[in-house]
């Protein structure tokens, strides 16, 4: 097989107990990269798009990049991808930590979980064999308790692990994967419900222990362009705030912006945030230490131990901004002490906190308008600001009780249940919106109508732009402004592409990488010849076989919630503004050479090498019917 590919990908059918070893094609490889583009391709062929996401039909794939698990900085990032339960469309997780690391060094590029156990099971991969496991004595444990559990039985600490809490046993459409939950806290393949997915496969964990290697083409000029690299890495200004502070550094300049929610995106103003600036919150709980990712210079993971007299103990990841945001500003909360309560309760139910703060703020906002009373809250009365409230709804949508099982629905489903609702449900395609305003950065409106999986942040990154960073790699040569929206389009599909090819390599986003970079350092670890706008032709072919899915799905609202479209903010940074979508979204649609309706058309599939693809796959009519290709 090539250089930093393993070749192999274990296939585990949980319905009849088997587990079997497939070769990797490395026709798929060279067109699909790794990571989410062999996800995408591995589901396209396989997931019938009418399936039920939470029917043992569905599929569940980990699939790990080329550049993940060598030294190039930020290596780290796998990808789990199957039909989401929450947008009903294409859905996928991504984190950093060693998980993935692991499963390279254990001889596989990737793990497709099909069918569905009738017990709780395990699965243990270990140099290149594997195993189904009884799992019943972790069924009902919290994401820790799992983790140290199976970390004792197999006497090796040094095992790595992803697991579900009990939401994901629940099948809470809010439900996420957890991974390398212990010693220093979990990092989340926070997004779209793979949780629930593992879950109604009754599988709880897949544990990996490897000692292989993961050989590159030419490791001396490689280690050499790396430590060549380190230095424009750590003087990106980003990368200098997040090895201070992490993510949560970042507090102070997305407020500033207007960008950073309040009061679910309706309020631009607050004081509290005074007490969520990253160098308070450094203050307020001091950091236990920081923790880098695989191969990563920067450390931006920082985890804390803390015994509070209301909160009890608090051990674990602290708070991300995304944490900080969705379980502080955009409920009024401002203790740091009840935010890492609120993130701990989540981390260890498996639940994903952007999601749940965005479900928990639009109850709030329900309840102070009247449209509902303490009677539909189970006697909680959810008032802006009180951390009991959103600590006992957490604790019931983790265990999927009462209030909880509707919340845990997500906020599309839950706003269809109270009349008047729907106009403030922060969602794009049902999942739920990320702790930035796109008031305050038009293109990442358009990312969060456009993208594959819903509403999502971190698939473009387009407000790095729009703070006025330049890309000439990817043709962006002048300042952006944040608040035009003329000229966005085929930013915003530029941005989607490459992230693509980011996640598709297994590289992290925060690595200030300038393209060209990053190309070099996998040509000389693949031994590839290839140029940035090669690889940004399969971040296109990628994105494009996502949204061909979505389209056959059924999943296809390139919209926003009504709040963005039509309610200007009164104070803050991004006072007085709305995002212009439509002209935005005629412009992108041009750009990408699809229809005025959003289908991709079939010279655009043709020039992707994509149309065969389509005209081959098993569920051709549906996929023909979707593209109106049927002859």
């Amino acid at each position: 097989m090539a250089y930093c590919y393993s070749g192999k990908v274990l296939d585990v059918n949980l319905s009849n107990g088997t587990v079997s070893i497939r070769n990797l094609p490395l026709d798929d490889a060279d067109l699909f990269i790794g990571g989410s583009g062999l996800a995408a391709k591995i589901i396209f062929d396989e997931v019938d798009p009418s399936v039920d996401p939470l029917s043992p039909d569905n599929v569940l794939v980990f699939m790990t990049g080329p550049l993940t698990g060598t030294m190039v900085p930020g290596g780290s990032r796998y990808t789990v991808a199957a039909k989401s339960p929450l947008t009903g469309g294409w859905g996928e997780a991504h984190a950093g930590g060693y998980w993935g690391v692991e499963l390279k060094k254990a001889g596989f590029d990737g793990v497709i979980v099909r069918g569905a156990s009738d017990h709780p099971v395990y699965l243990w991969i270990c140099d290149g064999e594997a195993e189904i496991r009884d799992a019943s004595k972790y069924w009902g444990l919290d994401t820790r308790e799992t983790d140290l559990a199976i970390k004792s039985d197999l006497k090796d600490d040094k095992v790595h692990c992803v697991v579900i809490g009990p939401a994901g046993e629940r099948m809470v459409r809010l439900a996420c994967i957890l991974a390398d939950v212990t010693p220093h806290g979990p990092r989340a393949l926070g997004r779209t419900g793979m949780g629930a997915v593992m879950g109604s496969k009754k599988l709880k964990a897949i544990a990996v222990r490897g000692g292989g290697r993961i050989e590159v083409a030419n490791s001396r000029k490689l280690r050499e362009y790396v430590r060549r690299t380190l230095p424009s890495i750590m003087n990106f200004p980003t990368s200098q705030i997040q090895a201070t502070y992490g993510t949560s550094g970042e507090v102070e300049v997305f407020y500033e912006y207007g960008d950073m929610p309040i009061k679910n995106f309706s309020l631009g103003k607050w004081d509290g945030i005074e007490k969520l600036r990253g160098e308070v919150l450094a203050k307020t709980y001091p950091y236990k230490g920081s923790r880098a990712c695989f191969a990563c210079p920067i450390a931006c993971w920082k985890y804390i131990e803390v015994r509070h007299e209301v909160y009890g103990e608090i051990k674990g990841a602290a708070p991300e901004y995304e944490a900080v945001a969705s379980l502080g500003s955009l409920l009024l909360i401002d203790d740091p002490f009840a935010i890492a309560k609120s993130n701990d309760l989540c981390n260890r139910y498996g639940i994903d906190v952007i999601s749940t703060g965005v479900v928990l703020a639009w109850l709030f906002e329900c309840f102070e308008k009247g449209l509902i009373d303490e009677a539909f809250t189970d006697g909680i009365k959810p008032l802006w600001g009180d951390p009991k409230a959103v600590h006992a709804l957490i604790e019931k949508i983790g265990r999927k009780e009462g209030i909880g099982a509707l919340l845990g629905e997500g906020v599309r489903i839950a706003s269809r249940k109270v009349k008047g609702s729907e106009s403030f449900a922060a969602h794009v395609k049902g999942l739920e919106v990320p702790m930035h305003d796109p008031r305050a950065f038009k293109g990442m409106g358009l990312q969060y109508a456009t993208s594959n999986r819903g509403a999502c942040h971190m698939y473009g990154v387009v407000m790095r732009v729009e703070q006025g960073e330049r890309i000439p790699d990817l043709g962006i040569h002048r300042r952006v402004y944040r608040f035009d929206y003329k000229g966005k389009g085929w930013i915003v599909a530029r941005m989607e592409d490459w992230h693509e090819v980011l996640e598709a390599l297994g590289v992290c986003k925060f690595i200030g990488y300038a393209p060209w970079q990053l190309i070099s350092m996998y040509s000389l670890a693949t031994n590839t010849r290839t140029t940035v706008e090669e690889m940004i032709q399969k971040g296109t072919r990628i994105f494009t076989l996502k949204r061909i899915f979505n389209l056959a799905c059924g999943a296809k609202d390139d919209t926003l919630p009504e709040r963005f479209l039509k309610e200007p903010l009164n104070e803050g940074g991004a006072a007085g503004q709305v995002v212009e979508l439509k002209p935005m979204l005629e412009e992108y649609y041009e750009y990408r050479k699809w229809t005025s309706k959003g289908i991709p058309t079939k010279e655009l599939l043709e020039e992707l090498d994509l149309y065969q693809m389509v005209r081959s796959n098993r569920y051709r009519s549906t996929y023909e019917k979707a593209l109106n290709l049927e002859t």
